[in-house]
C-alpha cells in the first residue's frame, strides 16, 4: 500500500483488497450510487476496483485511490484518474465516491484538485477531464470549481440510450486568469445543467 498524493487534510493512498469492504458501503448504497444504473453487489464493487484500481496501478501506474482523513485515519472514500472515452478518445479522467456522511467537507474539491494537479504535473498528461451527468448537481460543481472550461457532448450508454455528458477540461499550458471566478463558473454550468435537462424533458 503506497501514499500516492497529500494534501491539508488527507491523504491518498493505493487501495487494497482489504479495503473493499468499506468502500462497498458507498458502491452498494442506493442512495451514493443515485447516478448510476443502480447500487452494485460487492462481487460488482470488486470487478470495478480490479480494473480501476489494482489492473490500472499495474498498467498504468495510476487509478482509483483511496481517501483517507488525516485526521481520524478513516478511509473514506476514493478519488483518482482513471482512462475514460470521450469525443478525444481515451483521456485521463478524475472521478471521485465519497461515504455519505463525509459529504459537505469539502473534501471532494481537495481530492480531485491534487489529482488534476498531480495528472498535469506528476504524471505528464497535457489534458485532464471529468465527465458528469447533468443531473449530478454536486459533481457538476465539484468539477466547476477544479477545471477551467467545460463542453457538452452526447453519447450513447450500455443500453443503448442518448445521453448528455459534461466534459469539464483542464490542460497544462492554459490559463484561466481571464475566465470568470469559481463563484461565477459554477452557477454558469449549473444554469447549462438546467438548460440541458429541460431540453430532453421537451424532446421526450
Amino acid at each position: 500500500m503506497r501514499d500516492v498524493l497529500e494534501t491539508e487534510r488527507l491523504i491518498l493512498r493505493e487501495i487494497t483488497k482489504a479495503d473493499l469492504p468499506i468502500l462497498f458501503r458507498i458502491f452498494g448504497d442506493a442512495e451514493s450510487m443515485r447516478f448510476y444504473p443502480r447500487a452494485k453487489s460487492f462481487q460488482e464493487t470488486e470487478v470495478w476496483f480490479e480494473k480501476l484500481a489494482f489492473r490500472s496501478y499495474e498498467a498504468h501506474g495510476f487509478g482509483l485511490w483511496g481517501i483517507v482523513e488525516k485526521a481520524t485515519g478513516e478511509l473514506i472514500g476514493d478519488c483518482g484518474v482513471t482512462l475514460q472515452p470521450t469525443p478525444q478518445g481515451l483521456e485521463p479522467e478524475i472521478g471521485y465516491h465519497l461515504r455519505r456522511e463525509w459529504l459537505g467537507r469539502g473534501y471532494a474539491v481537495e481530492a480531485a484538485a491534487a489529482c488534476r494537479d498531480f495528472g498535469l504535473g506528476g504524471l505528464g498528461f497535457e489534458r485532464i477531464v471529468s465527465i458528469v451527468s447533468p443531473e449530478n448537481i454536486p459533481s457538476l460543481r465539484v468539477a466547476a470549481r477544479i477545471h477551467q472550461r467545460w463542453e457538452i457532448y452526447r453519447t450513447v450508454t450500455a443500453a443503448g440510450a442518448q445521453v448528455d455528458r459534461f466534459l469539464f477540461i483542464s490542460e497544462r499550458d492554459a490559463s484561466d486568469t481571464d475566465g470568470p471566478d469559481t463563484a461565477t463558473r459554477v452557477a454558469m454550468v449549473e444554469a447549462a445543467a438546467l438548460l440541458v435537462m429541460r431540453r430532453r424533458e421537451t424532446e421526450g
